[in-house]
C-alpha cells in the first residue's frame, strides 16, 4: 500500500468562471494532521470539496491512498436547517456506510451511536430537530455524524466555529486520542493560527503567490506568511510552540 495518503497530480481547483489554485502537486503521508489555512477566498473550503468529489477540478487529478474510508464535518450553515432532521437522524446518516461494509446490526449501530453522542456529550440532544440546537450543540452533532463511522480519514472545515473554548480542547484530546489508537489521519480548516499550527504535523497554506504543503517547520516562515495573508507578520517560537503575530 502506499505510503501516502493524498497525491496531488497538477491539480487546479475552482468554478467555471473563476479558478482559485493550482497546479498543486503535493504528496502528503499517510497518518498526517494536516491544516490547511489562508485568507478569505483563497480556496480553502474549495480544495476540501474538490477532494471529497463535491465539485469537479478544472484540470489535473488527485489519488486517495486505496481504501480510505472518510468523515466530513461541513461548516455548519450548509446544512440546510429548516429540514426536520433529528440529531439521531444525522448520526444514521453518518452510519449507514458503517453499517454496510461492517454487516453489523441496527443494534451495533444504536450502541455506537450512543458512544458517540457520549463522547461529544449530546446524549440529551437526540430526539432534538437539528434545527432547534445552538449553533455549538449543532457542530457538535455534525461532528459525532462523520465520528460514527469511524473514518481513517477525518475532512472538517472550520469545526471549532460555535464551540466553547473548553469544548475546542476537549476536541483536539479526542482526535489526538484516537489517532494515538488508530492509523488516523485528519485534514483541517481553521482561522486560528496559533491553535492549528500547535496541533498539526503538516501545513497547506492556501493564497500566496507560491502555495506551499509540507512539513509545519518548513511553512512557518515571517516571509511565507506575510505574502499569503498580505499583511507583515512577526513568529515567536519558545518550546517547540509557534505564536503568530500580525504586525
Amino acid at each position: 500500500m502506499s505510503s501516502h495518503l493524498l497525491q496531488m497530480n497538477e491539480l487546479r481547483i475552482g468554478y467555471p468562471e473563476r479558478a482559485l489554485a493550482g497546479p498543486l502537486k503535493f504528496q502528503i503521508p499517510s497518518g498526517v494532521r494536516l491544516g490547511i489555512i489562508g485568507g478569505n477566498g483563497s480556496g480553502k473550503t474549495t480544495l476540501l470539496r474538490t477532494l471529497l468529489g463535491l465539485i469537479p477540478p478544472l484540470g489535473g487529478s488527485f489519488t486517495w491512498q486505496a481504501g480510505s474510508t472518510f468523515g466530513y464535518v461541513p461548516q455548519e450553515h450548509r446544512l440546510d436547517s429548516l429540514f426536520p432532521l433529528r440529531v439521531i437522524d444525522l448520526l444514521k446518516m453518518g452510519g449507514m456506510e458503517w453499517l454496510s461494509w461492517t454487516k453489523r446490526s441496527s443494534r451495533a449501530f444504536e450502541d455506537r451511536a450512543q458512544a458517540v453522542m457520549d463522547l461529544l456529550e449530546i446524549e440529551s440532544l437526540a430526539l432534538r430537530l437539528f434545527r432547534e440546537l445552538s449553533g455549538g450543540q449543532r457542530q457538535r452533532a455534525l461532528i459525532a455524524r462523520a465520528m460514527i463511522a469511524q473514518p481513517e480519514v477525518l475532512i472538517m472545515d472550520e469545526p471549532h466555529n460555535s464551540l466553547d473554548y473548553s469544548f475546542r480542547e476537549k476536541l483536539w484530546r479526542l482526535l489526538e486520542s484516537r489517532r494515538q489508537q488508530n492509523s488516523f489521519s485528519w485534514l483541517i480548516i481553521d482561522h486560528d493560527l496559533n491553535r492549528i499550527v500547535n496541533q498539526v504535523d503538516w501545513i497547506c497554506l492556501m493564497g500566496a503567490k507560491r502555495i506551499l504543503c509540507g512539513p509545519v517547520s518548513e511553512v512557518m516562515s515571517e516571509q511565507i506568511l506575510s505574502e499569503a495573508y498580505a499583511e507583515p507578520v512577526h513568529i515567536i517560537r519558545e518550546k517547540g510552540r509557534f505564536q503568530v503575530y500580525f504586525l
